[in-house]
């Protein structure tokens, strides 16, 4: 067992583990889902205010998490949580930047849609799939062509959501087993992998530098955007763990909080022998029939 652990073991140096790269993949499919709450709430305390961000969510959080990975990709060579984790992307031709620590333009806009763009479509499709799915369980969809065309995109859907599924964890066995460069099939089809990042150089200002020159009058745009920014994007950084853990110790409450499922009734004589009966006329069913009740 040991030697065969050994030929699993990851021999490349500075390859994160699959511990790592899962973790950054949770913690970017947490800001989205906080952020909503975040507009939920205003939306319900001021809906004259702020009502209509609820409505264009989807189309704002684009706008955002745009800037967001943009500004990432661009500085830091990687997704937001990414580099949470400390880790960028690099090309697997190659073991080193050509410019620096920035990805080639070609890779950064790639990058982008596919961080943005993408998980956009896919909730939009979504939701319609969704739409037709449920008007087709209800009965709300006749035998005409267009009909039948949503029947037919619904199962096509679901059919690639089960391929894209697949795909993933082929290609984290890969990864695990050492066979392949990236995590996940998005990485593999730029041509990317992820490593660990190079500390990043101390910043040439402090915030005590800034302090000491506001008061002696020696304020700099130059000075305080750098700061500024990078204390914003950690607090961004920190903010989306703080929810990512307040959401597992939610789950994690309800989840203790749970009643134990009762066991199953004891099955008696009389359900035996009176299985698929009439309770009326005591006969064998002939035609099953569900009637609708309420309450």
């Amino acid at each position: 067992m040991a030697v065969y652990a050994a030929h699993l073991t990851r021999t490349l140096q500075g390859t994160p583990t699959v511990f790592q790269v899962t973790a950054q993949e949770a913690l970017g499919s947490t800001v989205k889902p906080a952020l909503r709450k975040v507009v939920e709430f205003l939306s319900v305390t001021y809906p004259t205010k702020f009502g209509w961000c609820l409505r264009w969510y989807d189309e704002l959080y684009l706008l955002f998490d745009t800037c967001l990975q943009y500004d990432y990709l661009k500085h830091y060579a990687a997704s937001f949580s990414e580099s949470f984790y400390d880790l960028l992307r690099v090309p697997t031709a190659t073991n080193e930047f050509t410019t620096g620590q920035q990805l080639p333009v070609h890779l950064e806009r790639a990058s982008l849609a596919l961080l943005v763009l993408v998980p956009y479509l896919e909730d939009r499709i979504e939701a319609i799939v969704e739409r037709w799915r449920e008007d087709d369980e209800d009965g709300r969809l006749g035998k005409s062509s267009a009909d039948s065309a949503r029947r037919a995109a619904v199962f096509v859907w679901r059919a690639a959501r089960v391929l894209s599924r697949v795909c993933r964890a082929a290609c984290a066995a890969r990864y695990v087993a050492g066979r392949g460069a990236s995590h996940s099939p998005a990485l593999a089809l730029l041509g990317l992998s992820l490593r660990p990042a190079p500390p990043r150089p101390p910043s040439p200002y402090t915030w005590g530098d800034l302090v000491r020159n506001l008061f002696t009058g020696q304020f700099s745009g130059a000075e305080w955007f750098p700061l500024v920014g990078e204390s914003a994007l950690r607090a961004v950084e920190y903010g989306a763990f703080v929810v990512q853990f307040l959401r597992w110790w939610d789950s994690r409450a309800t989840t203790h909080a749970a009643l134990p499922t009762p066991p199953p009734p004891q099955r008696d004589e009389r359900a035996v022998r009176w299985k698929n009966k009439c309770p009326i006329c005591l006969q064998s069913w002939k035609i099953p029939t569900v009637l609708p009740v309420s309450g």
